[in-house]
C-alpha cells in the first residue's frame, strides 16, 4: 500500500501549519533554499511609475453586452481516443493503486521530505511528450532510489486513482534552486530533463497527478496533469485554477504573498510554474481539484476538464458546454476569463463556482523558457506593474482602473477569511429537493466566505439559499488584529443562485471548502456526515440540472 509522508498523528500538526502559513513558509523556506539564498540580501525595490487612468465601472446590465473574446490561438484538436457513452463505469472498473479512501485523507505534502518534481505542461492531450524535472531535497538520501509515476485521479471503486505510467527506479540528482536576483522576485528551477512520458491514445480524458515516490511506498511530491477530451464529449466543463495554486506555491520560499525576509517587500511579483508544487499550491490542488473530482466520478457525473489557461487561449471552448463549472478558490484570472464568463454567461451556458473568493485578482500570463503560459504576473500594485493597460495590469478586478467587480459574475463579494460558523436554510427552491431543516456546519478554521453584494453591480435578481453568521478564528483575531478592527466585512456566509435574461443559471457556493468536504478524501475535511450529506446531494441536484442550456428559463 502507498503511504503518506506524515503520519495520521502528525496530520492535525500539519493543518495547524496550514493555518498558520507564515510560520510553516518560514520553516519550509530552510528546508528548501540553499545556503547561499538563506543568506541573501534585500533586493532592490521595484521602481515605480505615474499612475494611469481610472475606468468607468463596468455594471451588470453593462455585462449583459460583453461578446466573447476571440481566441489568441486556434483550438488545438485532441489526440485522444473518442469517449463512449459509458466512459465512466468502464474507467471505475478498472484495478486502481493500493490506496484506501483514509490514505487519502491523511496524505499532506504540504512540506515533502525526499524528492520533488515538476512537468512542463500542467495541461496536454494524447500523444503529447511531458518531460518531468524531478530533485532530491537538500538532506535527503535516496540510496534505493525514486519512481516517478503517472496516476489518474478517479473513484476506482474507493483507490480513487489508476496508475498509467511508471520510470522504473530512478537515481535522482540534488539541484539547488537558483538564488533569486531579478526585481520580480521569481524563483524558477532550470533542472535539467529527468524522464519523459509520452500521453497514450487510449489514456482516458480527465485530472492526472505525477507523483514520485520512494522505496517505502510513500509518495514524496505530485504535480498536477489535465488530460483534455475532445471539446464537447461531456456536457459539463470543469475548469481548474492552476493559476491560483502557482500564486500560492511557496517552493523555494517565495510566493505570490511571501518572501524569506519580508514578505510585502520579497514576495514575488512574477511566480513560475517551471517549480516543483508546495505549501499552500498543493493544498489547493488537492482541496480544489482531487477531492472534487474523486467526488464526481465515484457519482457518474460526467466533466471535461481544462486548465483556465486554456481558457485563457481559446474562450470559445465555452460554446461546446451547456454548464461550467470551477472549485473552491479560483482567486487569479486573467482579464480574458473573467470576460469569457461574463460572455457564456450572456449565451444562456450554466456556471456553478463550488468555492469564493471568485475573480479577485487580474493577472497576466507570459512564456517560461518550457511554454507558453508559465510565468504570472502578480504585481498588485498599479504604480509598479510596467504593463500599465487596463486588460493586463495585475491588480484587483474591483481597483478603480480595471473596475470590473467580482459580483458581475457571482453576485457575491469576500465577507470573511480565516472563519468558522454555520449555514442556514433561508429560501429553498422549488427546484432543489433537500430538507428545509439543513444545516451546514463543521467547516475547517481555512474557511473563507461571500456574501450577497446588491445594486448595479451585481444581478438584480439574486436568490439566497443557505446563510449563516461567522466569526474569526483565534488565529485570525491573534494576526491580522490591525487589519480586523478596519475591515467592513460582515463575516455573512452565504450559497445563492440567479438567471439571466440568457436563460443561464448560476449557481454561488459561497465556501471555499464546498468542493473539498463532497468528498470523505479531503485532506482537510472537517465537516460531519449530515453536512457532507447535503452538500452532496445539492451538488448533486445542481450539476445535473445544469446540463440544459439555458436552464434558468425553467427555474423558481
Amino acid at each position: 500500500m502507498f503511504k503518506s509522508i506524515f503520519s495520521s498523528r502528525n496530520r492535525l500538526a500539519w493543518i495547524g501549519i496550514a493555518v498558520i502559513s507564515i510560520v510553516a513558509i518560514s520553516i519550509g523556506t530552510r528546508q528548501l533554499i540553499s545556503i547561499r539564498e538563506e543568506r541573501e540580501v534585500l533586493l532592490p525595490a521595484i521602481p515605480a511609475h505615474a499612475d494611469i487612468p481610472l475606468q468607468p465601472k463596468l455594471t451588470y446590465l453593462d455585462s449583459l453586452k460583453l461578446p466573447f473574446p476571440s481566441d489568441s490561438q486556434a483550438l488545438k484538436a485532441s489526440g485522444c481516443n473518442d469517449l463512449s457513452p459509458t466512459w465512466l463505469q468502464s474507467e471505475n472498473a478498472k484495478t486502481g493503486v493500493a490506496m484506501t479512501v483514509k490514505d487519502w485523507h491523511d496524505l499532506h505534502l504540504f512540506l515533502p521530505t525526499g524528492s520533488v518534481l515538476w512537468t512542463s505542461q500542467v495541461s496536454a492531450t494524447c500523444g503529447d511528450v511531458i518531460k518531468v524535472h524531478a530533485s532530491m531535497l537538500h538532506g535527503a538520501t535516496n540510496a534505493k532510489g525514486q519512481e516517478i509515476q503517472v496516476w489518474r485521479i478517479g473513484y476506482y471503486g474507493g483507490s480513487e486513482a489508476r496508475q498509467v505510467w511508471g520510470s522504473g527506479p530512478l537515481t535522482l540528482k540534488r539541484y539547488n534552486i537558483p538564488g533569486v536576483r531579478t526585481i520580480t522576485r521569481m524563483v524558477e528551477t532550470k533542472w535539467p530533463v529527468t524522464t519523459k512520458f509520452t500521453i497514450g491514445k487510449d489514456w482516458t480524458p480527465g485530472l492526472y497527478a505525477v507523483a514520485t515516490i520512494n522505496s517505502t511506498g510513500a509518495i514524496e511530491n505530485m504535480a498536477p496533469l489535465i488530460v483534455k477530451a475532445a471539446v464537447g464529449s461531456s456536457k459539463l466543463l470543469l475548469v481548474h485554477s492552476t493559476i491560483t495554486w502557482a500564486a500560492y506555491n511557496t517552493f523555494g520560499g517565495r510566493s505570490a504573498y511571501t518572501g524569506p525576509v519580508n514578505a510585502a517587500r520579497e514576495r514575488s511579483r512574477v511566480v513560475s510554474m517551471d517549480r516543483p508544487l508546495i505549501g499552500s499550491g498543493i493544498n489547493h490542488f488537492d482541496r480544489d481539484a482531487v477531492a472534487l473530482v474523486q467526488f464526481l466520478e465515484e457519482k457518474g457525473i460526467k466533466v471535461d476538464q481544462i486548465a483556465d489557461t486554456d481558457l485563457d487561449r481559446n474562450p470559445s471552448i465555452l460554446t461546446h458546454y451547456s454548464g461550467v463549472i470551477f472549485s473552491g478558490h479560483p482567486e487569479y484570472m486573467t482579464n480574458r476569463i473573467f470576460k469569457s464568463i461574463l460572455a457564456g454567461r450572456n449565451n444562456g451556458i450554466n456556471f456553478a463556482f463550488l468555492g469564493s473568493n471568485n475573480a479577485y485578482w487580474q493577472v497576466r500570463l507570459e512564456p517560461s523558457p518550457s511554454g507558453l503560459d508559465r510565468h504570472i504576473a502578480i504585481y498588485r500594485d498599479p504604480l509598479t506593474d510596467p504593463i500599465t493597460s487596463p486588460e493586463k495590469i495585475s491588480i484587483q478586478f474591483d481597483n478603480p482602473r480595471i473596475n470590473m467587480f467580482p459580483s458581475l459574475i457571482t453576485g457575491e463579494t469576500t465577507a470573511g477569511v480565516h472563519v468558522v460558523g454555520e449555514m442556514k436554510v433561508v429560501n429553498m427552491p422549488s427546484w432543489l429537493n433537500i430538507p428545509t431543516t439543513a444545516t451546514l456546519s463543521g467547516w475547517s478554521p481555512n474557511t473563507e466566505i461571500d456574501s450577497i453584494v446588491t445594486g448595479k453591480l451585481a444581478p438584480t435578481n439574486l436568490h439566497l439559499i443557505f446563510s449563516g453568521k461567522f466569526t474569526l478564528t483565534e488565529f485570525a483575531r491573534s494576526k491580522l488584529a490591525d487589519k480586523v478592527g478596519k475591515s467592513t466585512r460582515n463575516y455573512e456566509g452565504q450559497t445563492i443562485w440567479y438567471a439571466t435574461p440568457s436563460g443561464s443559471a448560476v449557481f454561488v457556493a459561497g465556501v471555499n471548502y464546498w468542493a473539498c468536504e463532497l468528498s470523505y478524501t479531503c485532506a482537510e475535511g472537517n465537516t460531519n456526515v449530515e453536512t457532507r450529506n447535503i452538500l452532496q446531494s445539492v451538488t448533486e441536484q445542481v450539476l445535473n440540472l445544469w446540463q440544459q442550456k439555458g436552464v434558468g428559463k425553467t427555474l423558481h
